[in-house]
């Protein structure tokens, strides 16, 4: 059962730059009750995993997505930043303040992706090269590399590949395809994720057989998603990104139950509240998606010409 819904993270994780803790790290937590530095450790092992096969899958396609210099410049700043995820995480004794870091840290990031505007059609070939390094500033660069650093923290700290940070640094700040910042963030997440998983062997956090299945599900998954991913619109992924990662996150920081469970029995009634919550979310985010389109698709209405009288 845990190998075939891993299979089904890896096929997302791989088609929009994560490295599926997103989801592992919070099913880890409320359905097999891990310990708060266990489920971030076992579920970094998934992602390590997963990177692997969706950066050969990438590798290999045409036009090759992957760019190799900007993946290694930032992964200069992920690996020293998942070590001293991996050290904050143990120094952490209150357990619920790993939740409360991991969902008030990327929920504005979900949320910002939900709003990604539609660009003109282009293939990805023209994309790419349309894009020039040289057209980063050194301002964009300095803030990239920090936004590397923190989604290296990121992934030591709680389980995460770091391509909840990547992603957007490489899409926002660098102006990278979709595409393409999804398959680098792959490529910088095979280093992030290995220097914490061995700092986690290390220290003896991980769970090893859950590890392994999430590990060989994920590696399945993988490669199918990097396959699809090219065949996706590149707005939609963002916008799956935002729209996924929204319910794990609240459920990790316990929303549901503390309104409607405050015994925390952890039951029906706290998922149901979760899932409202999201509702709740998620709604007035697609009401307001609904409204900037009608005004969009206004102004894109032809102009009709005005009636000329007829010349006598």
């Amino acid at each position: 059962m845990l190998a075939i819904f891993a299979i089904g993270v890896g096929v997302l994780s791989s088609m929009i730059g994560i490295g599926g803790g997103v989801v592992n790290t919070p099913l880890l937590l409320i359905l097999f009750a891990f310990t708060e530095q266990e489920a971030p450790a076992t579920a970094l092992v998934g992602g390590l995993f997963v990177s692997i096969a969706a950066s050969i899958s990438y590798w290999k396609q045409k036009p090759r997505p992957t760019i190799l210099r900007i993946g290694l410049i930032l992964a200069v700043l992920t690996v020293p930043g998942s070590l001293f995820g991996v050290f904050l995480r143990t120094l952490i004794t209150a357990p619920y303040t790993l939740r409360l870091i991991f969902g008030i840290t990327l929920m504005p990031l979900a949320i910002k992706m939900l709003f990604t505007a539609k660009r003109g059609n282009s293939d990805l070939a023209s994309e790419l090269a349309n894009w020039d390094m040289s057209q980063i500033t050194n301002r964009q660069m300095g803030i990239s590399l920090f936004g590397a650093f923190i989604g290296g923290i990121s992934a030591g700290l709680l389980g995460l590949g770091g391509g909840a940070v990547i992603v957007p640094v490489l899409c926002v700040l660098m102006g990278l395809p979709m595409h393409a910042a999804v398959a680098t963030s792959m490529f910088t997440m095979i280093f992030t994720a290995s220097a914490g998983t061995a700092y986690n062997i290390i220290l003896g956090s991980i769970n090893l057989n859950f590890a392994l299945t999430l590990g060989i599900g994920m590696l399945i998954g993988g490669q199918i998603g990097a396959r699809i991913a090219c065949r996706v619109n590149a707005v939609q992924l963002k916008r799956i990104f935002g729209l996924i990662i929204i319910l794990p996150l609240i459920s990790m920081m316990k929303l549901g139950q503390m309104w409607l469970d405050p015994l925390g029995t952890r039951g029906i009634v706290s998922t149901t509240g979760d899932v409202i919550i999201w509702l709740a979310i998620v709604i007035p985010i697609g009401l307001i998606r609904l409204y900037q389109l009608r005004q969009l698709s206004h102004q894109n209405e032809p102009v009709e010409p005005c009636d000329l009288p007829t010349p006598e």
